[in-house]
């Protein structure tokens, strides 16, 4: 009985130690970070170890190599060792029953033994492992942390040696090793997670939205969410009270740019609470000049991700936009950097209208400061114009003069109508989609 129970024991330990490996191979490589780091946080000490490795490219290499290094040396020895004494067990009954010579017996035997092992070695060493550690791969990890852990420091010469010479052979056909940096998940592929994760169900539209705006934030400049010139609201510094009070309770904003003999000289930002304070301080002594603040300059070529981090340091929440010729382009705040992030926010003041707006499938309203990037975003087309960021200004550029009410243009197939101005600026613009691009939208 000795003589058929240990080799069996000693095959099923060769397939055990094979799926071992093959589940751990898969498992660290399907495990999420949240998953192990809420397990670390927890006290799990092979959830901080499994994440440790994470972390460290060259642990994970080892791991990963150990892995391998397990999964061959177990593939050989069922190869080796199983692959005789199976046939062995089946030469002989073979010989008696079929009366074939001992030659063709043992041949028979080898093909049937290589099947046999082939089926159990693919199935309980190679599948089951794969799919276990697939559809549980934070749980895997982690139970099978400690006999990697012993493995690890068993096979470490052997990995060493076997990682240095694959490096040598990538240097010497031009592939140098890739370095930690290059191993992180690009944007692309993070958006590509995000999408996936909300088809999933994981992530809302909302949130989509958000992580997606995030993405996109540090590749943004100030001049594309500003508030431009022709539309900042201004106070001169030769304004008395009561004109200063006029536009406090006109405007729906609570801060506004002072200038000095025109707009390209901005002197100051005032502050609604500042007004209100300094009269009930000083009633009957209005002094502009005294209610100010230093205004903050800023380049209209600031990604959105420099500009937050001026707010933070300068502890301000508006700053003046200047154009490359030193003179005033506009404002930006910090409500205009939070809106490219959760959308537009209006609070009971807000009496713009939307940014966008759906008027049927084959139809929309925008504002003409609406980036045509984020209509592009909207419609799900690629539409770009080389000399013009905005819808309004995609217009000017194609019209090559002023609009006027009523004139249209097409471009990228999309008819656009100017529906509103002011002064010379497009306020508003009716667009409409070809029949295809109207169908893909409504869906």
């Amino acid at each position: 009985m000795s003589e058929i129970l240990f080799p069996l024991a000693v095959i099923a330990l060769l397939i055990l130690l094979n799926g071992l490996f093959v589940a751990a191979e898969f498992g660290i490589a399907s495990a999420p970070r949240t998953r192990l780091q809420q397990y670390a946080e927890e006290g799990v000490a092979a959830a901080r170890r499994a994440l440790d490795i994470l972390r460290t490219p060259r642990k994970l290499n080892r791991y990963i190599s150990t892995a391998q290094i397990g999964i061959t040396i177990a593939s050989l020895g069922l190869g080796m060792y199983g692959e005789h004494t199976v046939a062995e067990w089946i030469v002989h009954p073979l010989e008696a029953v079929s009366g074939l010579s001992s030659t063709a017996a043992h041949a028979i035997a080898t093909i049937l033994a290589v099947g046999l092992l082939t089926y159990l070695h693919v199935v309980f060493g190679e599948m089951a492992p794969k799919s276990l550690a697939l559809q549980h791969p934070v749980e895997t990890t982690i139970r099978i942390e400690r006999p990697m852990a012993i493995s690890e420091r068993l096979f470490l010469p052997l990995t060493v040696f076997l990682n240095w010479a694959g490096d040598m052979i990538l240097r010497l056909i031009g592939l140098p090793p890739v370095s930690p940096a290059e191993r992180l998940a690009s944007s692309a592929e993070l958006a590509y997670i995000v999408e996936e994760s909300t088809a999933r169900g994981l992530l809302d539209q909302t949130e989509q939205t958000y992580i997606e705006n995030i993405f996109d934030f540090h590749e943004r400049t100030v001049a594309q969410v500003m508030t431009p010139r022709s539309r900042m609201v201004a106070i001169p510094i030769t304004a008395d009270e009561r004109e200063v009070l006029e536009t406090l309770t006109r405007q729906p904003h609570s801060r506004y740019p002072v200038y000095e003999g025109d707009r390209d000289h901005i002197v100051g930002i005032l502050h609604a609470k500042d007004v209100a304070r300094h009269i009930v301080n000083l009633p009957g002594a209005f002094d502009l000049r005294a209610c100010m603040r230093p205004p903050l300059f800023v380049p209209e070529t600031l990604s959105l991700e420099a500009m937050l981090q001026r707010f933070r340091q300068e502890h301000v929440q508006i700053a003046i936009v200047l154009d490359e010729f030193g003179g005033t382009a506009g404002l930006v705040t910090m409500e205009d950097l939070v809106e490219e992030i959760v959308g537009e926010i209006q609070d009971e003041f807000d009496v713009e209208p939307a940014p966008l707006e759906v008027l049927d499938a084959r139809h929309l309203r925008v504002r003409g400061d609406l980036l045509v990037e984020e209509l592009a975003q909207h419609l799900g087309l690629e539409i770009e114009h080389p000399e013009a960021e905005t819808v309004g200004g995609l217009i000017m550029a194609e019209l090559g003069a002023v609009p006027s009410t009523g004139d249209q243009v097409r471009y990228a197939n999309i008819i656009f109508t100017v529906e509103q101005m002011q002064g010379m600026a497009v306020t508003s613009v009716l667009v409409e989609l070809p029949p295809k691009e109207a169908e893909s939208d409504e869906k």
